[in-house]
């Protein structure tokens, strides 16, 4: 990822908000969690995630690599826990970075892929309008083939086969273009910020899970 360096702005930031923590160290953690709120400039605040029900432990002064998306952007960037507090509820105060490495989510690395999927009006889940195959996946959207073109102005809900057991549905995702080849449609195509929770953190798992295949030559 390739980003600009640039200051952490305020602006950027809201409670709720789904942050993503990757551990530095030799032991590889990967949690998901949510901000609380933040102190511009000194720390930022993180609900400690759980893990069968129980808050997991952080080590103050452990190193983490810390994003989340925003406004059609990733921001990236290091941080240290600071401290961690149980009561009232369980939180943990991360540092304020000196900068963050912010993307445009379409500029970032596409990973091929060769992936089946069905599309469905949102108002009509079992409704499959079309089937295709997914030949890019990056972390804001993914290029798509069909024989058939998919519909404008649309949000569609696309289920991705990753293996006979396994499959991402309830993806929602908008048409961003297309182009016909041959009879063959190439669908550029953009997933919504109102995906459900659940969906979008399968989604992370998986891209998580090619970032960290090693490169054969």
């Amino acid at each position: 990822m390739n980003g600009e360096l640039q200051m952490l702005s305020p602006e950027a930031l809201f409670p709720g908000q789904r942050v993503r923590l990757l551990a530095m160290g030799t032991i590889k953690s990967k949690w998901t969690t949510v901000l609380i709120g933040s102190r511009p400039g000194r720390y930022l605040i993180v609900e400690v995630p759980k893990l069968n029900g129980l808050p997991v432990v952080l080590d103050e002064g452990s190193s983490w690599s810390i994003n989340f998306i925003t406004r059609g952007q990733i921001f990236i960037f290091p941080s240290e826990i600071v401290a961690t507090i149980n009561r009232p509820f369980a939180l943990a105060f991360l540092s304020w970075p000196a900068n963050v490495e912010i993307s445009n989510l379409r500029t970032d690395k596409r990973y091929p892929v060769n992936i089946p999927v069905t599309f469905a009006e949102t108002e009509k889940s079992n409704d499959v309008v079309a089937k295709g195959l997914l030949l890019d996946l990056s972390w804001g959207g993914c290029l798509a083939a069909s024989t058939v073109d998919l519909p404008e102005r649309v949000p569609l809900s696309m289920t991705m086969y990753l293996d006979s057991d396994s499959a991402i549905e309830g993806l929602i995702v908008e048409k961003k273009g297309s182009r016909n080849q041959q009879g063959t449609f190439y669908t550029g195509l953009s997933f919504v910020s109102s995906n459900k929770v659940e969906v979008t953190d399968r989604l992370t798992e998986f891209l998580n899970e090619i970032e960290s295949m090693p490169l054969r030559l």
